[in-house]
């Protein structure tokens, strides 16, 4: 078990609960500022692969673009977990794409719920997000020291518990599916579902994480704009690139992989074929 160092941070010497669970060490808070700034916390202090810091609430959570998360305290399930992968650092962007995938089928085989992946990292159900997906990684060269791989997911909040200008474009799965779900039966599924993943994905690399990912996305074969710096594109998501980019083909017949841009879905333009 690891001993967290309460010098090392002001929220560290914060009540937790530690639990053990599906061979996982497990670190439950009240509430936190954000679940992966404790894990920086814990790997940089030798926190084993695996643990997993969990909180009722958190007050500064982030999603990318710096963008706010935000969740009532007991209505979701706020999550970091730390893994010290052994790969190459152009796979480490794979990662955010494999949790995806990890939590659109926890979804889908936990609630019966059709969950899809809008690449890079949200889960949505009928176009509506219910999950968003943060990694953050550390590196000594070119070899990973660790990463977070942070995960929100709304679980029971209502519509009014949503945040006002989330409320079109977000969503629960209750409110999906009119009943409340237990956090703690999501999370051991997702655990079980990840460590089944993660393992094949480190033995066989790229080809097996494109062919999960495929198998769950809702991007390819859409119509996207893709935000670049202030240049806005149009064109057609066909494939996702072994550094974890999306691949778009253009009018004029050129291609190109971005890697980080914001992008909005438009019409299904066929049937999610790619090259």
């Amino acid at each position: 078990m690891l001993t967290i160092d309460t010098n090392v941070s002001e929220e560290m010497a914060l009540p937790y609960k530690y639990l053990r669970i599906l061979e996982k060490d497990l670190f439950l808070f009240r509430e936190v500022s954000s679940t992966n700034s404790i894990a920086q916390h814990m790997a940089r202090s030798g926190a084993i692969e695996g643990t997993i810091v969990l909180s009722s609430s958190q007050t500064s959570g982030m999603g990318r673009m710096k963008r706010q998360w935000a969740c009532p305290a007991g209505q979701g399930i706020l999550m970091s977990m730390i893994l010290r992968p052994k790969i190459n650092v152009q796979l480490i962007p794979q990662l955010t794409l494999l949790c995806g995938v990890a939590v659109a089928e926890t979804i889908r085989k936990t609630t019966g719920c059709e969950a899809g992946i809008k690449w890079p990292n949200d889960i949505v159900i009928g176009g509506k997000k219910v999950c968003g997906i943060l990694a953050q990684s550390s590196f000594s060269g070119h070899a990973p020291l660790y990463v977070i791989m942070g995960v929100g997911i709304n679980v029971n909040q209502t519509y009014d518990q949503l945040p006002p200008d989330c409320r079109e474009t977000g969503t629960s799965l209750k409110l999906e599916l009119g009943q409340k779900f237990s956090r703690l039966r999501l999370l051991e599924k997702f655990i079980i579902l990840w460590d089944e993943h993660y393992k094949r994905f480190i033995e066989e690399g790229h080809s097996f994480l494109r062919t999960k990912w495929i198998a769950n996305n809702v991007t390819l074969g859409r119509e996207v704009n893709i935000n670049k710096g202030n240049d806005l594109k149009h064109g057609l998501a066909v494939d996702i690139s072994e550094r974890g980019g999306l691949i778009i083909d253009f009018p004029d017949g050129s291609s190109e992989e971005f890697l980080a841009e914001d992008l909005s879905l438009g019409r299904t333009h066929y049937g999610g074929d790619t090259k």
